[in-house]
């Protein structure tokens, strides 16, 4: 018999109780009797080794997602470091996988090539090789894997794919591992082709060779970095086969034939997975994944995009990461519950280690939930993790999942003589849950210890995660202690001349969204930014519908100042070209209050920056002459102040326009950019508060319980008010953070009414739904969970109501987490007006 380790209530108020229980039922090593079980035993038994495991890692881009990491200050930025790549501290990983920067949106921004052309070539670009040598000094054991998003168009000779001339990619290829190499020290362990898009057999036939010949036999080469379609490709063409060691699959299934794929005899992975947010449901979709993968998929590397959410609300799929660090001016950043779900796999395992197959170590629990053991091919050691997440919190971003059920048991492993049996006395235990909200993460418990009979058992409640292992020794949930305080508004007034920026770098916190700006010395030795891509990528999502535009600030600003000095180069040879200063604006400045000056001496002001099809805007609402000459060559000072609904632009010391009216209900970046592919400079950037930053009074001063919930205009500019701070948590409940109380439906459709109330996680009517990959990205039903998502929705009015299934005129809601308000629009609606947040009343 073994000691149990007993389980953790569902009711939040007994949970406290349960788990001091729960310790002190381990160390006075009481025993559970035989009616705790689940009726069966499950066998673990080394001589049913599988195969090994080769990493649970993070990815760095997809892009431009670890842009703002750079330009933290130490400590903290070697704090978080520490947390994602120091052994038996963190995250732990065993892989790093980076973007090979391609010059085009890659998803929240764009990488910078090394190689902007054919005759171009800087290995000084960027931050990725930064990243893979910190990395590689916390953990000298770290495999390195390079996967394109998108290409420089050079490669493609005139074509839109990369493998039209196969020398000229594998070529380019071939130098970013030569850089690595020869200036950073890296060996790199895997190649990949192009991110979920189409792969080509002799393209990877070309690249085998090239690799071969320069020197890099030993780096591995991925296919395809997309869907399990590639097997079929490779089962039928086997020296392209024999180019692949690894069959890389994005957001698999795990209820997917993946039999072509094993036919193969390649391992499998899971080379891209999760996207999604960082908090305990994140954790729980993570935690499932990286045992189920195996245990229902034999895949044996889980890789998460992504690795740190570096990058600004308002781009795509905010703070899908393993942790997150958006704020480098106060240096504050987040470990999320993601960090220790990965190291209840990475403290207690290494790369080479082997799976134990289906029913000898591995498989699906009685009462659902996954486990999976790894047993170290070189010792007696062994790891067993065990997972039980339910369908509500199981998700990832993708794919869906079919529906299941699962309950809390009692499992009881028996370790065969391979594994020690009866002679091992006791394993270690680690235990996080993810579906609670204070029953703790990756908490260090008493031993478990193994019975005469080489049995022991452990109560496995609904959103746990167990590591038991013989590894006691090591392992910890490393701390650097509390960092800085949050300072989620990005600090105005706000100054930059470039010249404490390395060159071939971005500009301190400027993230560019399409093109690629650097800071290089002109002629005069003066440190610039300059638009440095010159020709259309092969791009991966938008190929450069818009010109070139790199942005920085908040997705709340509204009324700002933007002013910086450009000069257009004589040698710019394309019709007009424009240099452009933005507020406003989204991520791909589609919508935004848009100030061009161009060469010819006219300009527009616009909705949304310039088209590349014919270097204007779409939708222009004053344009002219300038009010002074502009000259090729010479520096001009340009500026766009916008305040409520009218916009006022200055070139020089004159007004190009003054007063125009423009929509009051945009909210955005600040941005400076360009019409085309060409060489634009700026200079001496600076933005600061416009019209008066006073923060709006509450309408509830003093909120309490019984006050109902309706909708009135979001506070603005990064400012928030005490009655419109919630908090959207993984338990489903919508906390109003200045009084912890929690939104509570009276009904669940109809019109309900909704008001404060005392937190209770288990009340129904407290359970509000959203998709939380999604919400804070776009907007997405917020609705009582197991309603319907139609008629039991939270729904508003443009009159200020909010009720539950009511006729508003809007239903879907996006979560702005800087501001922490639940607005009614992520991006501008002309219907909707000014955005509306939800508000307590009184």
């Amino acid at each position: 018999m073994a000691v149990a380790l007993f389980g953790f209530g569902p009711v939040a108020a007994a949970q406290t109780l349960v788990l001091a229980l729960v310790l002190a039922t381990l160390t006075v090593g009481t025993h559970p009797t035989s009616a705790e079980g689940s009726g069966s035993t499950l066998i673990v038994d080394k001589a049913h080794v599988g195969e090994p495991l080769d990493a649970i890692g993070g990815l760095s881009g997809g892009g431009a997602t670890s842009r703002l990491l750079i330009d933290y200050k130490e400590p903290q930025r070697s704090q978080i470091l520490d947390y994602l790549f120091k052994p038996n501290f963190g995250a732990s990983l065993h892989l790093l996988k980076v973007e090979i920067g391609g010059d085009s949106q890659s998803t929240d921004g764009t990488e910078p090539s090394h190689m902007h052309s054919k005759d171009d070539l800087d290995y000084k670009r960027g931050y990725e090789w930064w990243l893979m040598t910190e990395a590689k000094k916390r953990n000298p054991n770290i495999k390195l894997y390079g996967l394109a998003w998108a290409y420089p168009g050079w490669v493609g000779n005139g074509t839109s794919s990369p493998f039209s001339y196969p020398n000229l990619t594998a070529d380019y290829i071939s130098k970013w591992l030569q850089g690595a190499k020869s200036v950073y020290g890296l060996d790199v362990d895997y190649i990949g082709i192009w991110n979920e898009r189409s792969s080509d057999a002799t393209y990877v036939k070309t690249l085998r060779r090239t690799l071969d010949d320069a020197g890099f036999k030993h780096t591995q080469i991925v296919a395809k970095d997309g869907g399990a379609d590639i097997c079929n490709t490779l089962a039928k063409d086997k020296s392209y086969a024999d180019a692949v060691s690894v069959i890389g699959l994005h957001y698999p299934s795990d209820f997917s034939d993946y039999s072509q794929c094993y036919a193969l005899n390649k391992p499998l992975w899971a080379s891209e997975e999760s996207s999604s947010y960082d908090d305990l449901n994140g954790a729980a979709c993570w935690a499932r994944v990286i045992t189920s993968h195996w245990a229902l998929s034999r895949m044996t590397a889980s890789i998460m995009w992504n690795l740190v959410g570096a990058y600004y609300h308002g781009t795509n799929w905010y703070a899908s990461s393993m942790m997150t660090a958006v704020q480098p001016w106060s240096g504050h950043y987040w470990v999320s519950p993601v960090v220790w779900a990965t190291a209840h796999v990475t403290q207690f395992t290494r790369p080479g280690w082997l799976y134990l197959n289906d029913s000898y170590g591995s498989g699906s629990l009685p009462n659902g939930g996954y486990y999976a053991t790894l047993v170290d091919p070189n010792s007696s050691d062994f790891t067993i993790t065990v997972v039980k997440i339910d369908h509500d919190h199981a998700p990832c971003t993708r794919p869906a999942l079919p529906p299941f059920d699962v309950h809390a048991e009692t499992v009881t492993f028996k370790l065969a003589p391979s594994m020690g049996g009866s002679s091992v006395p006791a394993l270690a235990v680690w235990y996080s849950n993810f579906q609670n909200e204070t029953q703790g993460i990756f908490k260090r418990l008493s031993d478990v210890h193994v019975g005469t009979d080489g049995t022991f058992s452990v109560h496995v409640p609904v959103g746990a995660m167990y590591t038991i292992s013989t590894i006691r020794d090591g392992p910890q949930k490393g701390s650097h202690g509390p960092p800085p305080p949050s300072a989620p508004s990005f600090p105005l007034p706000y100054a930059d001349a470039f010249d404490e920026v390395a060159e071939s770098q971005e500009g301190k916190y400027l993230a560019d969204q399409i093109g690629a700006f650097e800071v290089h010395a002109d002629a005069q030795g003066n440190k610039v930014l300059r638009q440095m891509v010159p020709e259309l990528p092969i791009g991966w999502s938008d190929h450069g519908s818009n010109g070139p535009v790199t942005v920085i600030g908040m997705r709340e600003w509204q009324d700002v100042f933007v002013q910086v000095k450009v000069r257009l180069s004589s040698n710019i040879t394309a019709h007009d070209p424009a240099a452009c200063v933005a507020a406003r604006v989204d991520q791909m400045w589609d919508r935004g209050i848009v100030f061009c000056v161009y060469a010819s001496g006219n300009y527009t002001l616009s909705i949304g920056g310039p088209k590349q099809s014919n270097g204007q805007p779409a939708d222009v609402v004053s344009q002219g002459q300038l009010p002074t000459p502009i000259h090729r060559d010479h520096w001009h000072t340009i500026s766009i102040t916008c305040v409520n609904s009218s916009a006022s632009g200055m070139f020089d010391s004159g007004f190009a326009f003054r007063d125009v009216a423009v929509p009051a209900l945009d909210t955005g970046f600040a941005a400076i950019g360009t019409n085309g592919w060409f060489a634009v400079e700026y200079d001496a950037l600076s933005i600061s508060e416009a019209g008066h930053w006073v923060p709006p009074a509450p309408k509830c001063a003093n909120p309490k319980r019984g006050d109902k919930l309706g909708a009135r205009p979001c506070a603005t500019n990064g400012f928030n008010t005490t009655d419109q701070l919630f908090t959207l948590r993984a338990d489903w409940t919508l906390v109003h953070d200045p009084t912890g109380l929690c939104a509570q439906a009276a009904g669940t459709g109809g019109g309900a009414a909704v008001a404060l109330a005392a937190c209770d996680p288990s009340n129904p009517m407290q359970q509000f739904k959203n998709d939380y990959t999604r919400v804070r990205n776009t907007e997405m039903p917020v609705f009582l969970d197991g309603q319907n998502p139609v008629s039991a929705a939270l729904t508003g009015t443009l009159a200020g109501g909010v009720s539950v299934g009511g006729n508003g005129d809007w239903a879907t809601w996006s979560y702005f987490p800087n501001t922490h308000q639940l607005r009614n629009q992520y991006t501008a609606k002309t219907n909707l007006g000014f955005p509306m947040c939800l508000t307590v009343m009184c």
